[in-house]
């Protein structure tokens, strides 16, 4: 809820509290400006309206929204919206006052459009952290934003997901996630244990964001799912990357590719048809048992689908179906 001192000089003009900050040779003024009057006073400049001089992107109607619904919840959004005034703002301070001509296209949006036009869709009015750039060329606007939008950089997805629980806001598909990883990560049986990076990107290592996308289906629909205790889900998984590990073994590759996203990910997509024939063939989700099912694997190049010339994950996926569960020939004679 707004509680700014908007102060609206006449119909008009607007003043707000400001304080000016200097960075270097920018200055700026930091201020408390309510949404929906910011809203009407700034405009953006989007390359696909103005492909000449336009830079900023395409406003998602659907993540402006998003956002009206978040902070309509109860949440924050601290992080300053930075604009810079035109010159028909005719832009004052004085008196740690800044004025403003209200006339509809004062600021420049130069960070920050969807939490500004989130206000379009909220139920009230918030305040916003906002700092105003004045008298900068539009070069020097151009340069602005590609300097915010490189040198911010976001927080690793991996760490996101490796922290997400310490709120308390997990869903149950992500804790179960979490707590397969976990255990796999710790589990001097896997395959994967030391090859496994909670909470970042690393080269050679498993992610969390990696091994979240090749085991997820298996946790919606299947064999996985239908396991009830979550010791007997990372059991069985165990069991799978010991089976998995030895395939890749005996099919002569240079390396272990276990730790490599295609290889992980391609053998999780055949999880549910290995696990389903060991049960109806061997009655068992023993390696041993796993590993024989998955023998025809063996003949695969697995070093081929490793480096920048490789096929894609589906041609990989295809390739070890094909070979797990060859097609038989039809004949009229079946028609």
């Amino acid at each position: 809820m707004t509680q700014s001192g908007l102060i609206p000089v006449s119909t008009a003009e607007l003043s707000v509290p400001a304080t000016v900050v200097q960075q270097n040779d920018y200055q700026f003024y930091s201020a408390i400006v309510p949404g929906k009057a910011l809203l009407d006073s700034c405009f953006v400049s989007r390359r696909t309206d103005n492909e000449h001089g336009g830079f900023n992107r395409a406003l998602s109607t659907a993540r402006a929204r998003d956002i009206a619904r978040y902070l309509d919840r109860g949440s924050s959004i601290p992080t300053n919206i930075i604009l810079s005034a035109q010159r028909n703002a005719g832009l004052h301070f004085a008196d740690s006052t800044l004025t403003w001509q209200n006339n509809g296209s004062n600021f420049l949006v130069l960070d920050g459009q969807h939490r500004l036009f989130s206000m379009a869709y909220t139920q009230s009015d918030y305040d916003f952290v906002v700092a105003i750039y004045d008298n900068l060329s539009p070069q020097d606007e151009v340069q602005l934003f590609i300097d915010i939008n490189t040198n911010q950089k976001g927080v690793p997805p991996a760490l996101l997901l490796d922290i997400k629980h310490l709120a308390g806001n997990e869903t149950d598909l992500e804790s179960q996630l979490r707590h397969l990883f976990d255990e796999v990560a710790r589990d001097r049986r896997s395959p994967l244990y030391g090859k496994m990076s909670a909470s970042a990107t690393r080269s050679g290592f498993i992610s969390r964001v990696t091994f979240n996308s090749a085991v997820k289906k298996r946790f919606e629909a299947g064999p996985l799912a239908n396991i009830g205790s979550s010791e007997l889900q990372v059991s069985l998984v165990i069991n799978f990357l010991i089976a998995a590990d030895r395939i890749v073994t005996a099919s002569g590759a240079m390396n272990n590719h276990l730790n490599k996203s295609t290889i992980l990910q391609a053998f999780f997509e055949v999880f549910d048809d290995v696990v389903t024939m060991s049960l109806d063939q061997r009655h068992s989700l023993k390696p041993d048992d796993l590993t024989e099912i998955m023998r025809p694997l063996a003949r695969l190049a697995f070093d081929n689908y490793i480096g920048s010339n490789r096929p894609s994950k589906a041609k990989l996926v295809a390739d070890m179906r094909a070979a797990l569960i060859p097609t038989a020939a039809v004949t009229s004679d079946m028609l």
